[in-house]
């Protein structure tokens, strides 16, 4: 398994520059860097990848529809907008030549205005979006995978089994599941048993502890997961994704009212010696 981690980690707004950051990921041991592309360029991306290359380093890419992009919507303007965004991310993680891009690119993030009403027209909409996209992501050899997040980030896949009845929907062997330790402690009943149903659509995994914070510093069993991990011979990217900075402009979208961890770098640094110990035990 390849252990990285979100330059989010760091980033105080979405525009940020990200490549110092990308930099301190380096030298605290990662191999892989995970780079959201809210705010990137063609000029960016660009200039994110020579900087992979030069630190020898791989990427992975997440997004997050807004909702004028929702394409759930039963509105075929919106749905437009978000095949349209969609196709921009897909190319910007072409040119970082990554292979993956994950994140809310189902639906729109943050939105949770239906009360769990309408799934199934969000199901059709959503799955008949991503279908007008399934050529480029095999032209571009990009794999998607979709999130489910938990109940307070939308109404719409918030589980396993509702992220797989997309997939199958899609029926399309570049789409699959992105999975979340900290959504999925909130909404899974047995985390361990929903990792092994997802099992080969399991593109992508990203951890941190119940609070978002250092993963092994709470009560999520991690010795269980890592164990299930292996047992479904899960061999991709492990993740970390940690939101802990307040006062920040991203932290309004995260919610995360109080520093979860005080210095971005330090946390970062035990949570690879965390995560090195216990994948490669």
């Amino acid at each position: 398994m390849i252990i990285g981690v979100h330059s989010a980690t760091f980033v105080k707004n979405w525009h940020e520059d990200v490549t110092p950051y990308i930099r301190k990921c380096a030298d605290a041991g990662f191999k892989s860097v995970e780079v959201s592309l809210l705010g990137q360029t063609l000029e960016s991306a660009k200039k994110i990848s020579n900087l992979a290359d030069d630190l020898n380093i791989s990427l992975t890419c997440t997004t997050g529809l807004t909702r004028d992009e929702d394409i759930s919507s039963s509105d075929l303007s919106t749905q437009k907008n978000g095949i349209e965004a969609l196709k921009k991310a897909i190319n910007l993680t072409s040119i970082m030549n990554s292979e993956l891009l994950t994140g809310v690119v189902h639906s729109a993030w943050g939105v949770s205005d239906t009360l769990g009403g309408g799934k199934e027209d969000k199901f059709n909409n959503s799955s008949s979006s991503i279908k007008n996209i399934t050529s480029l992501l095999v032209e571009k050899n990009v794999k998607l995978g979709i999130e489910p997040l938990n109940r307070y980030e939308t109404d719409f896949i918030n589980t396993v089994d509702e992220g797989l009845k997309l997939c199958e929907l899609i029926d399309h062997p570049n789409v699959g599941l992105m999975l979340d330790s900290y959504h999925m402690n909130i909404e899974e009943k047995n985390m361990c048993q929903s990792i092994e149903k997802a099992k080969d659509r399991l593109f992508h995994f990203q951890v941190a502890e119940n609070d978002r914070g250092v993963p092994g510093t709470g009560s999520i069993n991690w010795t269980a997961i890592f164990s299930t991990l292996k047992k479904i011979n899960y061999n991709k990217h492990v993740t970390l994704e940690m939101f802990i900075q307040a006062n920040v402009d991203t932290s309004k979208d995260l919610f995360t009212w109080r520093n979860i961890e005080n210095d971005p770098y330090d946390a970062i640094v035990r949570s690879f010696n965390f995560l090195n110990e216990h994948l490669n035990a």
